[in-house]
């Protein structure tokens, strides 16, 4: 009996020795400490210095150029089953490069004649391999065929893109933490040492927040959207020789947007405002200056975007105007220009800004709106929570031009829009990448959470502290 309880004993003892080895999860850090890491961060993104004069090689369009340019969508039916012949393909072809070479605006910036002839002599020796094509087998071979340049607003039949989208695949079965060495520990104390085809640990975890409102980090891809089971694995090998495979969830794409024809809408989270802008709609400019007033007399306010697809720029200038008593022009970290002309506009500066605004993301928010999410990265004490943005900042979606033979109707822009290309800021189809990373869906919510936790506000049902 007595070797019994020895034994028992020694295991215990053992079993407490082994925990007493397991290293401590690394403090979540204080608001001002993640404010200051991100506002640093924000603040080494500037504006590219570039010679507007390699991107302005062509004169202006005069009217009868124009005459590419339709706004009228009802003026052709596309037949996806009509018949083309391999002469009239081609002659699509001629006139759609014959557009691009007088309108459109990054002509330059892909390349100019020389890449975009190359493509265009492959597309025309593509079509002579049959003696007729379908409009449906030609609008496929343009796509093809214009994977060359990266446009998140150019389309083929208002909507197909040549080049898809990246969106993100969360692994969160497991919840890590950064230690201050620079390495991931999990929630059970286990050191990551490796994961199986990823080299770079630091591009792989990305800082989110756990349903319990804490910061952590966890395994997030940028992939080409496809509509997926999320049955991706991951596999983690730890120091201690375990592994542990990991699921990715599959993507879903937020799609909550205000009822009726709203565009704004106002509510309060607990002790936080939140404004929400569906459109970046410039006839509703009263209700964006309102929004703005309103959510900055609090110390924390939310602006909801999530649903926002772009319109005008005059919104995101208006409402961060109004929200940081700024007197001149929104600072961009984009270089904007006039391609006919060489005109740019807007400056790249820093505003200060003493409460703390909260930016939802999704991967909807596109065009004007992602013009929102550039110009608040000037602003301090700015934290994006959500997902990367819809990546269609390199121009516009301003015009339409229909190929007369397949009847296609292609869109295109005519302004140029340069972002820093930085890895962890933007890039076309990518979009702008969040500073919290989470599904667009839980973003409010785990917003909250997080500001709870950091004490910037008082969760709800909390009793208020006694007066000292």
């Amino acid at each position: 009996m007595k070797g019994f309880v020895r034994g028992c004993a020694l295991a215990l003892a053992a079993c407490l020795a082994l925990a007493g080895c397991a290293p401590a999860l690394p403090p979540q850090p204080t608001l001002d400490e993640l404010l200051a890491e991100v506002n640093a961060a924000h603040q080494t993104v500037n504006q590219p210095q570039l010679d507007a004069s390699q991107y302005v090689t062509r004169p202006a369009p005069d009217e009868e150029t124009l005459d590419y340019f339709t706004s009228d969508l009802t003026k052709f039916e596309f037949d996806p089953d009509a018949e083309v012949t391999a002469a009239q393909a081609a002659e699509d072809v001629e006139y759609l490069f014959g557009a691009f070479r007088s309108l459109y605006g990054p002509y330059d910036y892909f390349g100019g004649d020389e890449t975009f002839g190359e493509h265009k002599a492959e597309l025309l020796a593509k079509l002579k391999e049959k003696e007729s094509w379908t409009a449906t087998e030609v609008k496929d071979l343009l796509l093809e065929g214009l994977r060359f340049f990266k446009d998140g607003h150019f389309s083929i039949n208002n909507g197909e893109s040549p080049n898809p989208w990246q969106v993100p695949f969360f692994y969160r079965e497991v919840a890590f933490y950064k230690t201050e060495e620079g390495g991931y520990i999990s929630e059970k104390g286990k050191r990551v040492a490796s994961v199986d085809g990823y080299s770079d640990l630091d591009e792989l975890f990305k800082r989110s927040i756990s349903p319990e409102g804490e910061i952590v980090y966890y395994p997030i891809l940028l992939k080409e959207y496809e509509p997926q089971a999320g049955d991706e694995t991951l596999i983690v090998h730890y120091t201690n020789g375990s592994t542990q495979t990991l699921t990715a969830e599959p993507f879903q794409r937020y799609n909550e947007r205000i009822e009726g024809d709203a565009v704004t809408e106002y509510h309060k989270n607990g002790e936080i405002p939140v404004f929400t802008i569906d459109s970046c709609y410039d006839g509703v400019m009263d209700e964006i200056t309102a929004g703005a007033i309103m959510v900055a007399r609090y110390p924390v306010g939310i602006v909801d975007i999530r649903a926002n697809m772009g319109g005008s720029d005059s919104v995101s200038e208006t409402w961060l105007r109004q929200y940081t008593h700024a007197n001149h022009l929104m600072y961009r970290n984009q270089f904007l220009m006039n391609v006919f002309s060489g005109l740019s506009g807007y400056e790249d500066g820093w505003v200060e800004n003493d409460r703390v605004l909260i930016v939802l993301t999704s991967k909807n928010v596109a065009s004007a709106a992602e013009t929102f999410v550039d110009m608040a990265h000037n602003v301090e004490n700015v934290l994006f929570i959500g997902e990367n943005t819809r990546g269609a900042q390199v121009t516009s979606a301003a015009y339409h031009v229909w190929l007369p033979n397949s009847k296609c109707v292609v869109t295109m822009g005519h302004g140029l829009f340069v972002v820093p290309q930085d890895w962890d800021y933007y890039k076309e189809l990518r979009g702008y990448e969040p500073d919290l990373w989470v599904p667009a869906g839980e973003a409010e919510e785990l917003a909250v959470k997080l500001m709870e936790n950091l004490g910037a506000v008082q969760a709800e049902g909390e009793a208020a502290s006694p007066a000292a």
